[in-house]
């Protein structure tokens, strides 16, 4: 990867981790607050809201958010670039307005009885409009790696739903839900401006200069429609499931173990967004190279199951910071590492999917591991809730990562050396399940050990080459 074009990963690593671990502290110190104010019951249904924009604005995006990424640098003329920034984003918004305004409307006008009320469903139309101007100032800020500013952005919309949210509850203390989706909107809203303002010269929506490939651009990103559907779907059956056989209180003591893992998903974050446009780019440039793949996949799978297992063993401290109302949030947290664990992990294995530009293979993925997440749910929820609903979506992020890996395998072979995340998988897999049924005790740390054990001896290069960019960062920060 040349340095001219970009700084080192490590240097965009640092950038956007520094901006994460800021929102993990604002996290930390703001969640037991909100969920001391807010009870349960308006937890879970603003946990619903949340899932039902998020379902549409991955629908709505059209696929053509990920046609920006994977076609951005085909050409590095800004005329090119700026062509492509409208057509990406100008589809998406124009139907997003419409189907926001029907939606307000039939709500308003009680043409049809939606799940909330219809202020509610005029606040989740506006969510979504926003949403979508976000997703794509956002991802400008990753392709053209301005790692500082889109840590920036992170925190600031942290910071936003922070101060909102506790403003409101304290000053009108009433009306929760509709107080944290308003705090949500509003989160959304500076960043994006500042994300548009940062990028002004290729929002120029007017220029002249038309798109030679809009047509490969729409091909690649239609069938992400269906595939990100099924993706966001799947994401959220846990949910839908607990909506189904159990109550809003239920969905809001599991949405709160999610805040936990979401801490743990520091690495998650910052690494995805700089990977998928660094793996784009390199194979545009190293088509041959897959030692970089190679190189990422193993260090990552190192840091995000040594971190999981961490997380697991002091769940129940964790649990403590939610308050008495929350505490069963700590059974529940085990399987759920298994989303940022193997999703993190199949970024780095699905190269072949991206690079051969068969985006209608994400539609088979998805729609394995959605199956299995709803046949998992289906049997698990109605018998163990929260736990079961847990447990069926740590598997499907299992089958998620391996169908990704195999189909993007027959594309664009990398020696992944899947047979040791296999074994660390299973062996993850137990300690999880034991500790969802029983709290702290020896047997978790012994287990503990263990696994961390063989994680070293399975990993060693990977650690000496973290240890070495370590030492990399520490002599830079010391020379300067």
């Amino acid at each position: 990867m040349e340095e001219k074009n970009k700084k080192s990963f490590i240097s965009h690593f640092l950038a956007i981790g520094s901006g994460t671990i800021i929102n993990m502290a604002l996290g930390l110190l703001s969640t037991p607050i909100i969920t001391r104010i807010v009870d349960p019951d308006e937890y879970g249904q603003l946990s619903i809201f949340n899932m039902y924009s998020g379902i549409a604005l991955m629908i709505l995006c059209l696929g053509l958010d990920q046609s920006l990424v994977r076609f951005f640098y085909e050409n590095e003329t800004v005329e090119y670039k700026q062509s492509l920034v409208r057509y990406c984003f100008c589809i998406p918004f124009i139907i997003t307005i419409i189907i926001a305004l029907l939606v307000s409307l039939l709500s308003v006008e009680k043409i049809i009885v939606f799940e909330f009320t219809p202020i509610i469903m005029v606040l989740m139309s506006l969510n979504v409009v926003v949403a979508v101007v976000n997703r794509i100032a956002i991802l400008l800020l990753r392709v053209t790696y301005q790692s500082k500013k889109y840590a920036i952005c992170n925190v600031m919309t942290k910071a936003f739903y922070i101060a909102t949210a506790l403003i409101l509850c304290r000053t009108i203390k009433n009306h929760y839900f509709a107080l944290l989706a308003i705090a949500t909107i509003v989160s959304f809203l500076l960043p994006t401006l500042y994300a548009i303002f940062e990028n002004r010269e290729l929002w120029k929506l007017s220029v002249k200069y038309q798109l030679p490939n809009k047509s490969e651009v729409m091909r690649y990103g239609l069938p992400l429609i269906l595939s990100m559907g099924i993706t966001t779907v799947f994401q959220a059956i846990d949910k839908m499931s607990l909506n189904h056989y159990c109550t809003y209180e239920d969905i809001g003591i599991y949405s709160s173990a999610m805040t936990l893992v979401n801490i743990f998903a520091i690495i998650q974050t910052t690494f995805n967004s700089l990977w998928g446009p660094m793996q784009v780019e390199h194979y545009v440039k190293y088509p041959e190279d897959t030692g970089y793949i190679q190189k990422a996949n193993q260090m990552i799978t190192f840091i995000m199951f040594f971190m999981g297992i961490s997380l697991i063993l002091v769940k129940d401290v964790f649990a403590l910071l939610l308050g008495e109302k929350y505490r069963l949030a700590g059974a529940i947290l085990p399987f759920l590492i298994f989303n940022p664990i193997m999703f993190t992990i199949s970024e780095t294995t699905c190269a072949g999917i991206g690079v051969s530009k068969k985006s209608y293979l994400n539609i088979v993925v998805a729609s394995g591991a959605c199956i299995t997440n709803v046949i998992g749910n289906a049997i698990l929820v109605p018998r163990l809730e929260c736990k079961g609903a847990a447990i069926s979506t740590g598997i499907s992020y299992i089958v998620f990562w391996a169908l990704r890996t195999i189909v993007s395998n027959r594309y664009y072979y990398v020696d992944y050396g899947i047979t040791k995340i296999l074994f660390i998988t299973l062996l993850v897999s137990v300690y999880a399940f034991y500790n969802t049924f029983y709290t702290f005790s020896c047997i978790s740390v012994l287990f503990y050990i263990l696994i961390a054990v063989v994680l070293i001896f399975l990993y060693q290069s990977s650690i000496k080459e973290i240890l070495k960019m370590g030492k990399k960062i520490v002599n830079q920060k010391v020379k300067k």
